[in-house]
C-alpha cells in the first residue's frame, strides 16, 4: 500500500519540476534574446553616433571656413568704401588716373 502512495505522489512532482524547468528555460531564452537585441542596439547605435560625430565635425570646419571668407569679404567691402583704396584700384587694374597725375612706366621685360 506504501508503493502506490509513494508512486502518486513522485509523478506529480516531477511534472510540475518539468512545467518549471520549461517555464526557466523559456524565460532565460527570452532574456538571452533581449539581450542580444540590446547589445545590437547598443553597437549600432554607437556606429550611428560616430557617423554622426563626423559628420558634424566636417560642418563645423565648412562653417569656420565660410565665416572666415566672410570676414574677409566684409573687409574688402569696408575698404571699397574708402575713396583712396576705389583709386588705388582703378590704377592698378584698369590703367586709370586723375587728370593731374602722371604715370610712372616701369621697364616691361
Amino acid at each position: 500500500m506504501r508503493n502506490s502512495s509513494v508512486d502518486r505522489h513522485s509523478s506529480p512532482t516531477s511534472k510540475s519540476n518539468a512545467g518549471g524547468r520549461r517555464r526557466i528555460m523559456i524565460w532565460l531564452l527570452s532574456l538571452a534574446a533581449f539581450g542580444s537585441w540590446a547589445i545590437f542596439t547598443f553597437f549600432s547605435q554607437g556606429m550611428i553616433m560616430a557617423d554622426r560625430s563626423e559628420q558634424l565635425t566636417q560642418k563645423e570646419k565648412q562653417k569656420q571656413a565660410a565665416t572666415q571668407t566672410e570676414q574677409q569679404l566684409q573687409t574688402e567691402v569696408n575698404r571699397l568704401k574708402d575713396p583712396e583704396y576705389i583709386g588705388e584700384i582703378a590704377r592698378s587694374k584698369y590703367g586709370l588716373y586723375k587728370p593731374e597725375e602722371t604715370p610712372i612706366i616701369g621697364e616691361q621685360k
